[in-house]
């Protein structure tokens, strides 16, 4: 597509080229061509049709067959009208046949043309073409945008006429400061947005250099298929350019065309912008930071709370299990053992008390020891009370369930003398008291059962009873597990149970 609009404005800018060369000033070179021949001046005006009046150049010029500065038509195929700039060939021009002679124009961005015409030799005339350069300058220069859009114009209103003059309107646009007097702007910076510009030179050769410096490495070649010299560049990335063009291989730097412009960077890449950004970065950042460590200041002290009501409901658990009215009781079953004269029996129960004392006075330096541990303290105080009561008890363990997990210390006990005073003190060999041990998920179950004569109301719990419900809930604050105890009447109707729910560590 923008091929096509490329060609089409190349068919337009062709109908005002002319109107666009400089040449030197009505007065000082009537025709701006000259003819030397034995160096005689020789007027023209009778070999033209007349002359442009904005450009004074001749029309139609034509010299004469058989003429002393003529070529003949025989011999014109191998006549080469040689193109010399400061006095360095750089192409050769074939002149344009007209009836019996030929006809010249002026050189591409010249001010002064002169074609010097010497001896004659044999039926050919040796023809030299000087030209004297001006300063390159640039033509026209487009927004990308605004050039795709006047193409489609003109080529719309083709056949109406042309207008004067196909130049963007930079005097409108709000970031331009400063006009040249062909009314392009001066060392512009265009918004990041803009970032497609169309360049216009008039009249380069072929040998011709382009370089936008800051976008090419290095001068690129002229493309001979754009006469008109348009160029195009799209999509830049913000920075500075030097559109650079050498109007022939060797021109000087005053010869030569230098334009700079910027393209700038988007408001959110500017330095004041980033430098905006980074501080709030950093403020955020901090203040996050900031947050996250009272956060977990207040989370830290708040656990050493739990943990110091943990460990003071452990020493009360404790000295609950040491009560003076289990010792009592245990000391009176002793002593009735002893008076029966079942002093095997006494010394077993002495025995089974003993161990129970020095694992209860050891464990209390601990918040927590193994699960294997705390079934042996709950299987001597069974043992006991059993020598008391004479029910029954069992122990069930699922193979699932690691007898290395940690749980709480003495956190059973209190909820087996539950069951024992509620529910089987007075049911001899009948009573039964089971504790069933399982895994489910990432939860450690514990079941305690009796079957005495359940609950007729809300339990009443006792003081141990009251304090194995804190621990539990200091658990759940310290580890924000799932610790849970529930009591309640079985679901076939006997006695008691006890599930207590423990997260796994």
């Amino acid at each position: 597509m923008k091929k096509l609009l490329f060609s089409i404005y190349l068919l337009l800018h062709a109908f005002s080229l002319q109107a666009q060369v400089h040449f030197v000033e009505k007065g000082k070179l009537k025709v701006g061509i000259r003819v030397y021949k034995d160096q005689i001046n020789y007027p023209i005006d009778s070999l033209c049709d007349g002359f442009e009046p904005e450009t004074n150049l001749p029309i139609n010029l034509i010299i004469p067959d058989g003429s002393s500065l003529g070529i003949n038509t025989d011999s014109i195929q191998s006549t080469d009208i040689a193109l010399v700039v400061n006095n360095k060939l750089q192409y050769i021009n074939r002149p344009e046949v007209k009836m019996n002679g030929f006809s010249m124009s002026s050189s591409p961005g010249s001010e002064q043309s002169y074609v010097f015409i010497d001896e004659q030799v044999g039926d050919t005339l040796a023809i030299t073409w000087k030209v004297e350069y001006s300063s390159l300058e640039l033509s026209d220069l487009y927004p990308g945008e605004y050039f795709s859009n006047f193409v489609a114009y003109q080529f719309q209103n083709i056949f109406s006429s042309y207008p004067d003059s196909s130049q963007y309107n930079w005097s409108d646009v709000e970031y331009v400061d400063e006009l040249n007097e062909r009314g392009l702007p001066v060392n512009p910076s265009f918004p990041y947005k803009d970032n497609g510009l169309y360049f216009v030179v008039d009249q380069l050769t072929e040998d011709a250099k382009v370089q936008l410096i800051g976008f090419h490495e290095s001068l690129q070649g002229y493309d001979p298929e754009n006469p008109f010299a348009l160029f195009l560049y799209e999509d830049l990335s913000p920075g500075d350019y030097i559109f650079y063009v050498q109007p022939f291989e060797g021109a000087s730097e005053e010869l030569s065309l230098r334009y700079p412009f910027t393209i700038l960077k988007p408001w959110w890449l500017e330095t004041p912008t980033l430098i905006g950004a980074s501080v709030l970065v950093v403020i955020l950042i901090g203040g996050i930071l900031f947050i996250a460590y009272r956060n977990k200041q207040e989370k830290q002290k708040q656990q050493l709370e739990w943990a110091k009501q943990l460990t003071e409901a452990e020493l009360k658990a404790i000295r609950a299990q040491l009560n003076p009215h289990f010792l009592f009781n245990a000391l009176s079953s002793i002593q009735n053992l002893v008076s029966q004269q079942k002093n095997e029996a006494a010394n077993t129960y002495i025995t089974k008390l003993s161990r129970l004392l020095r694992e209860v006075l050891s464990a209390s330096n601990s918040q927590f020891h193994e699960l294997e541990q705390e079934l042996n303290l709950t299987q001597l105080y069974l043992e006991l009370e059993q020598l008391r009561f004479s029910f029954t008890s069992r122990i069930q363990i699922s193979e699932r369930v690691s007898l290395h997990q940690l749980v709480p210390v003495m956190l059973l006990q209190p909820y087996v003398e539950n069951a024992v005073k509620h529910g089987v003190a007075g049911m001899g060999k009948n009573g039964v008291i089971q504790i069933d041990i399982q895994q489910q998920d990432h939860l450690l179950l514990i079941d305690i059962l009796d079957n005495g004569s359940g609950l007729s109301k809300p339990t009443t719990a006792s003081s141990g009873l009251h304090l194995s419900e804190e621990r539990i809930r200091n658990l759940n604050n310290l580890y924000a597990g799932e610790a849970s105890v529930e009591i309640k009447n079985r679901e076939d109707g006997v006695g008691v149970q006890v599930r207590i729910k423990l997260p796994l560590e």
